[in-house]
């Protein structure tokens, strides 16, 4: 439900999420590309 809602919201200061996968054990979320690379890097490096 809440990978839905997500799909479905909009808002220019976050990336679209594209995508889902829910299969056996595996949990994958697809989101557009970003250019200055991941939120991940940008907050720990």
């Amino acid at each position: 439900a809440e990978v839905i809602f997500l799909g479905q919201f909009s808002h220019p200061n976050l990336v679209k999420l594209i995508g889902y996968c829910c299969e056996d054990d595996h949990r994958v979320l697809i989101y557009e590309y970003m250019a200055r690379g991941s939120v991940e890097n940008i907050l720990f490096s």
